[in-house]
């Protein structure tokens, strides 16, 4: 574990990202030739914490910057994050659309632009993540009763499908940004709930056996996703994720789930390419008969090629990809950070 970082969060966050992969790789294989896939029930289980526990992390640590200098708030919250967005972006249109080729350049830059605005690959949530920061640093002097308050409103609203613009960042900002704001708001709360399942993990056993017997009866009744509901499942998971964190950063055989945590947003963000090759490659193979185990194994072997694109573009200039050329970023903060999503300090906003 890197210098300074807290345990259990890489840990949290590194569950989630491997939840992430596993639900993405499973939606994206589906059932061919009428299949049962066991991964979708697993994704379905998983859906209403995931997403919400990373954005509940990020928002952990908001309150060092949230007051601070403007121009390095912006750099370092919005900028950092559009960089790692536009570019992976670029990336995957062409990757991903070679087809587009034949029609020219300009069909290319049509899907660029059209991506920027509905983005349809994980890499929303990099674009979601930058309007969080933004958005909660125009209305940071609103009492915080009140933007909770509007948070929960627009999530039950989502959750009711009476907030459906047909607009995916929009979609998404009512029905996350409740996380990321009560992770920004009760940020204390939350550490002190960490602390105290690290010093009761009898205590956090039964609990985190009770959430699951919970949590599984509602998904298992299709019930996860209606109003209010899906609301205390999305909160109660995130603080699930947490405790299981606590117990995982304790366990030496767990430390490769810190390790995708602590890489976590170097895997969002290289993950979706190798996995759309390896949704096109397994199923022409014929290697599996059955379709859950074929979307686990690609969600397997994507995490761990993401990974390894990261740490060997580290030592070329291709590290590009994953750390923000110094000459990017705005002077007043330049002194203070390499603009890595990579760094090993305390830990990281995002």
């Amino acid at each position: 574990m890197s210098t300074g970082r807290i345990a259990w969060i890489d840990h949290a966050k590194g569950l989630a990202i491997i939840l992430v992969v596993m639900g993405v790789a499973a939606l994206g294989y589906g059932t061919p030739d009428g299949a049962r896939n066991w991964m979708l029930g697993l994704t379905a289980w998983a859906m209403p914490f995931a997403v919400p526990a990373f954005f509940l992390i990020a928002g952990l640590f908001l309150h060092r910057a949230i007051f601070g200098s403007a121009p390095a708030y912006f750099d370092r919250k919005v900028l950092h994050l559009a960089y790692f967005f536009s570019l992976w972006l670029a990336i995957e249109t062409v990757l991903l659309n070679v087809g587009a080729f034949a029609r020219g350049p300009a069909e290319l830059a049509r899907l660029y632009i059209a991506s920027w605005i509905d983005p349809a690959s994980p890499l929303w949530f990099i674009q979601l993540l930058a309007i969080f920061y933004l958005v909660t640093r125009g209305i940071r002097r609103v009492k915080p009763r009140r933007v909770l308050a509007a948070s929960v409103l627009l999530q039950i609203l989502a959750a009711a499908g009476l907030f459906h613009t047909g607009w995916t960042v929009a979609d998404h900002f009512a029905a996350n940004y409740v996380y990321f704001y009560t992770g920004y708001v009760a940020a204390p709360l939350v550490f002190d709930f960490a602390r105290s399942a690290a010093s009761r993990s009898r205590d956090l056993a039964w609990a985190l056996g009770v959430w699951f017997a919970v949590h599984t009866a509602f998904v298992s009744m299709g019930l996860a996703d209606m109003p209010v509901v899906s609301l205390i499942l999305g909160f109660a998971g995130c603080l699930a994720l947490i405790g299981m964190g606590v117990i995982l950063s304790a366990l030496p055989a767990a430390y490769f789930i810190g390790d995708a945590g602590r890489q976590s947003m170097a895997i969002c963000l290289g993950f979706y390419i190798p996995l759309q090759v390896l949704l096109t490659l397994v199923p022409m193979s014929g290697i599996f008969a059955d379709a859950g185990a074929a979307s686990l194994a690609i969600a397997a072997a994507t995490l761990m090629i993401a990974l390894g694109m990261q740490r060997l573009a580290m030592e070329t200039p291709l590290r590009a990809l994953y750390v923000r050329p110094r000459i990017l970023r705005l002077k007043p903060a330049r002194s203070s950070q390499r603009g890595s999503l990579l760094t090993s300090q305390a830990q990281p906003d995002a």
